[in-house]
């Protein structure tokens, strides 16, 4: 097995001629491991912030999340004030990826006091300590055009409606007026400002209440309300899942990818050989060749260990879930303004990391392309015995050995390096269709 780096010709030529699998077995073996390491390293130090609702569903609170405009489920889970109406504002809205297509517009006629209550939201938000820190609400006062005297926010807790934790945000409702306003409200045992009534838990909040004075009742009171989830708990993909089952995760993943990876190696590097009509050209020997020019991908994983060493404990805001991949301006420009400024600092941080991942990413094709070289000389020149078993008429059957003995016909290294480009190239484009069909 080690003979493939130190003597690549000896030890492929020996491979095809008499083709074992075992020490392939070795190999996918040592880099599930090691892969799975890597991916520990990277995992155990990267915090991806939580939110509630989950991040594919923080239009929860202000969005029916159907396609039919007609749905009032959302709605009639809101209680607002005695004459108000509640519709879905379709015209008016953050026009921001996570936060749905619509905003929730509150208005009442000739009034003054207008309060919105969801007194049960369908999710339990653990704000106590190690949970999540704060309320993110998106609010715009549309009207009155004037400083509102009192603004609260409620937060019910354990699906009662008796025992709440209260705080003024009057402050915060005095900027931005008629524009979208971002309330980011710190929440749990450290927050200040909160005032207990009954017996509330920070642990088991699960409904929320907005209630807002303006000075006149002359006016109609326009209020639009999107964006509204717990955020600031940061977890690790470890922590999430344990130790135990990230590993069963990412080793059965890696096992699938490296299976994959081989067979569509050896398929393509097949079929060329048999468009180039190279003689007798049998799969056994090109499969088991194959499989131990993965040695390429368990050498370059070494080194992606190792470079795991030199990446940073860093947290990553819940818009911009941290990527090795750097994301299109498109996906950028979508994160808030202070998730791009976190997502900067996060890209200068693990700068050295990210380069050194591509460095070893370009060495790891590079191996692997001279690596498939060698086997496909070997493979073309091989003298491996192919049995085929025949009937005759007589129900008789015999066994025909066929032999490739014109090892004159071995290809040149031109040719089997040309070969091997574009077969780790497919290769290449292949896993990646399957990755993004979410097969490993």
């Amino acid at each position: 097995m080690l003979g493939v780096i130190y003597a690549p010709h000896k030890t492929f030529k020996k491979i095809a001629d008499n083709p074992k699998y075992l020490a392939v077995a070795i190999i996918i073996l040592l880099f599930i491991a090691l892969q799975s390491i890597y991916y520990y390293n990277c995992c155990s130090k990267i915090n991806c912030e939580q939110t509630l609702p989950p991040v594919n569903q923080l239009s929860a609170f202000t969005s029916s999340g159907v396609a039919s405009s007609d749905d009032p489920q959302i709605i009639n889970q809101w209680t607002i004030t005695h004459g108000a109406d509640i519709t879905e504002n379709k015209q008016d809205y953050i026009n921001q990826t996570f936060y749905g297509a619509n905003s929730l517009q509150f208005v009442l006629t000739k009034g003054n006091s207008l309060s919105a209550s969801l007194e049960q939201f369908g999710y339990t938000a653990n704000c106590s300590s190690g949970g999540f820190t704060s309320l993110n609400m998106h609010i715009k006062q549309t009207s009155p055009n004037v400083v509102p005297n009192s603004g609260t926010l409620t937060l019910y807790t354990a699906n009662s409606t008796s025992s709440y934790f209260t705080h003024d945000i009057t402050a915060e409702l005095t900027k931005n007026l008629g524009s979208w306003n971002n309330l980011t409200i710190p929440v749990g045992d450290n927050a200040l400002g909160w005032q207990a009534t009954g017996s509330p838990n920070w642990s088991e909040v699960t409904g929320l209440k907005l209630s807002v004075t303006y000075p006149s009742s002359s006016s109609d009171v326009s209020i639009l309300l999107q964006g509204i989830f717990f955020r600031g708990q940061f977890l690790t993909q470890t922590n999430v899942l344990g130790t135990w089952m990230f590993f069963w995760y990412y080793s059965l993943s890696i096992c699938i990818q490296a299976t994959l990876q081989w067979i569509i190696l050896a398929a393509v590097a097949y079929l060329l050989l048999k468009v180039l009509k190279v003689n007798n050209i049998v799969w056994k020997p090109i499969i088991a060749t194959v499989g131990y020019a993965l040695m390429s991908i368990v050498i370059t994983s070494v080194f992606f260990v190792l470079s795991s060493l030199t990446l940073p404990t860093i947290s990553c805001p819940y818009d911009l879930p941290f990527s090795f991949v750097a994301y299109s301006d498109a996906i950028i420009n979508s994160a808030s303004p202070s998730s791009q400024v976190l997502y900067e600092a996060v890209t200068a941080e693990t700068a050295t990391f990210a380069n050194l991942t591509i460095v070893i990413s370009i060495f790891m094709y590079v191996l692997q392309i001279i690596f498939i070289t060698f086997a496909v000389k070997a493979v073309s020149g091989c003298t491996y015995v192919k049995n085929i078993i025949q009937t005759t008429s007589y129900d008789d059957t015999k066994t025909i050995e066929t032999v490739n003995v014109n090892t004159n016909q071995e290809l040149s290294y031109v040719k089997c390096f040309i070969i091997a480009v574009i077969t780790v190239i497919a290769t290449m484009f292949l896993l990646s269709l399957l990755a993004g069909l979410g097969v490993f």
